[in-house]
């Protein structure tokens, strides 16, 4: 079972809406109103910065590895107001960065978790 917060109840409501339309006299009319109401309610509750955040750990998560755990922040630097950690499964640090924009951070994140080569391109003597 999920943990009741606002983007679960939402969906909740969401998800009544269906089974409302296609068959009314199984959701009550009032009980679509309340869910909708209620779920609007936590919304307009949550801080900007928690769905902001919610956000940035969405394209975060995108672009790491299965066993990869990423941690999201916010930043006090109105430059690069958003920083991520992604670590393995046993808390090892495999990146970190600041980004100016939840895609920005996600492409450094990506970038720094591309396997490294041998060398940097150079040929040997």
């Amino acid at each position: 079972m999920k943990t009741p917060n606002a983007i679960n109840s939402a969906v909740g409501a969401l998800k009544l809406v269906p089974m409302f339309l296609n068959h009314p006299g199984v959701i009550s009319r009032a009980t679509l109103i309340g869910a909708s109401a209620e779920a609007v309610e936590l919304l307009e509750a949550l801080p900007c910065v928690s769905v902001e955040l919610a956000e940035v750990f969405r394209c975060v998560d995108a672009v790491i590895a299965e066993g990869q755990i990423a941690y999201v922040t916010p930043v006090k630097c109105p430059e690069y107001p958003y920083g991520a950690v992604v670590a393995d499964a046993e808390g090892n640090v495999l990146a970190a960065a600041k980004g100016k924009s939840k895609e920005g951070l996600a492409e450094l994140i990506r970038l720094k978790l591309v396997p490294r080569k041998e060398g940097h391109g150079e040929e040997s003597a």
